[in-house]
């Protein structure tokens, strides 16, 4: 759940398993889209040990979180699954040339790295990492992460307004497939849909685009999102 959404309980999480088994849960749809960039194809659970490896990396990042050191709890989650899964094929490729039963098979990288551990200049690469990403997406749509910027509204109340008809149309498989497939927004359904002027829409247009991207790709920008949503936490994403 994203981090501007709620607020979360986090020694609830490492206290009580109920509540900590019900956010592994909730959570699956992140960690395999997680999992399955890392390994470059689709896992499925209950098929592809590496979701498992990866859930473990997950649970472990609830235990060795503290919430107070400035980083997006899925932001951390997302590093740990990496390395986990790092040293899975690590493992993996030495169990077919020496002895299963070496002491020394699983030394290498250090999948648990503590959140003291996560250092200012891995985060600046995640965050780096994924305006590239998002520029690259952007420019499908001939926008910019300039763009962005400067079209965001000033006024909260405008904000706000155009926040939550990026939602509704990231959220809205109909619309959105017309997105994907047209290049451009729908605007008229859009209006019908959001019960907003056209003409607020049409100069919104650039700014609900970008946003809406975020929102329905929310999985791949942990950072982003969250410098340009948590601004509202009345607009949930």
């Amino acid at each position: 759940m994203p981090e501007w959404e709620k607020q979360r309980q986090w020694h609830r999480l490492k206290e009580d398993l109920e509540a900590r088994e019900d956010f592994l849960a909730e959570s699956q749809t992140f960690i395999r889209h997680v999992a399955s960039q890392v390994c470059f194809r689709t896992l499925e659970w209950g098929r592809d040990d590496e979701l498992s490896e990866a859930l473990i990396a997950f649970n472990d990042a609830i235990d060795l979180f503290v919430e107070d050191k400035g980083v997006p709890f899925l932001a951390y989650a997302r590093v740990l699954i990496k390395r986990r899964l790092i040293d899975y094929y690590r493992k993996q490729r030495l169990r077919q040339a020496i002895s299963l039963d070496q002491e020394d098979i699983g030394r290498g990288i250090d999948i648990h790295l503590g959140i003291d551990e996560y250092s200012l200049r891995e985060q600046n690469s995640e965050r780096a990492a994924e305006i590239q990403q998002f520029s690259k997406a952007l420019s499908v749509f001939q926008l910019t992460f300039q763009d962005l910027v400067a079209v965001s509204p000033k006024h909260r109340d405008s904000r706000e307004t155009l926040l939550r008809v990026a939602r509704e149309l990231a959220l809205d498989p109909d619309l959105w497939l017309q997105v994907e497939r047209k290049g451009k927004i729908p605007m008229q359904a859009l209006a019908l849909k959001t019960r907003v002027n056209l003409k607020v829409l049409e100069r919104g247009r650039k700014y609900i685009l970008a946003v809406a991207l975020l929102i329905a790709n929310q999985h791949d920008y942990v950072y982003l999102r969250e410098y340009v949503l948590r601004q509202d936490e009345g607009v949930k994403g």
